[in-house]
């Protein structure tokens, strides 16, 4: 009978060191760590490209500021920001030409005032058929497909979208990543080409805008709200 109970109080110590155990790995398991959702502020994002003259008749040109502050989009932050995603889509019509505030931000180059009339005529010809063709393709669209390097300081590798071409661009990149805001700027420099684009030409090509843009940007996300849902 001493023998029977001893076996007892053994059964029942292993039964129950294996259900502590069984609730210890449960309580210790960590749970995988979630994306944070963060939308685009339009108010603080801002697209800026930079446009210079060409051709032998290039004196007789502008230097064109061409700026963009209605950016819209999603970037989903990963545990491994590397791993992070980002979608942007700019209103075409929303491109401003020559604003006195971003011509300012640009040195002397940009100081001398472009006549009201070149500033429509570039307008035209940016939205026209033959560059962005704006009636049919409304919207530029850009997709992160690849975040390389390490942070702070990355390349973003994108599709981008412009006049319905499809081209691949790696935007270099510097992040201020918080639990609060996402702030990604930039700078490249970037050919007609690239972007799928053949640049303006006037005068039998006497005069024309440089093959090569110089894009700068600043990207701003704000957390998403519980209520909030993200653009598709």
């Amino acid at each position: 009978m001493r023998r029977m109970s001893l076996l007892l109080l053994v059964l029942v110590a292993m039964a129950s060191y294996s259900i502590l155990a069984q609730d210890s790995a449960t309580i210790q398991a960590p749970e995988p760590a979630a994306n944070k959702a963060f939308r685009i502020d339009s108010e603080a994002s801002w697209l800026r490209v930079l446009l210079t003259p060409d051709g032998p008749l290039k004196r007789f040109g502008h230097y064109h500021a061409i700026s963009h502050h209605g950016i819209s989009g999603s970037v989903m932050v990963a545990p491994n920001p590397l791993e992070s995603t980002i979608m942007l889509e700019l209103s075409v019509a929303d491109l401003d030409v020559d604003n006195p505030d971003s011509r300012a931000l640009e040195g002397e180059d940009f100081a001398k005032e472009v006549p009201q009339k070149d500033i429509d005529g570039t307008r035209a010809n940016m939205l026209g058929e033959s560059l962005l063709n704006a009636e049919r393709f409304p919207t530029i669209q850009i997709q992160s497909t690849a975040i390389e390097g390490e942070m702070p300081d990355v390349n973003i590798v994108t599709t981008i979208i412009v006049a319905g071409i499809e081209n691949t661009v790696s935007f270099p990149a510097s992040i201020e990543l918080t639990d609060d805001s996402f702030i990604a700027t930039g700078q490249l420099e970037i050919t007609h080409g690239e972007l799928g684009l053949s640049p303006f030409t006037a005068m039998g090509g006497a005069l024309s805008v440089g093959d090569v843009l110089v894009l700068k940007y600043e990207i701003s996300g704000v957390p998403v709200t519980q209520n909030e849902s993200l653009p598709h």
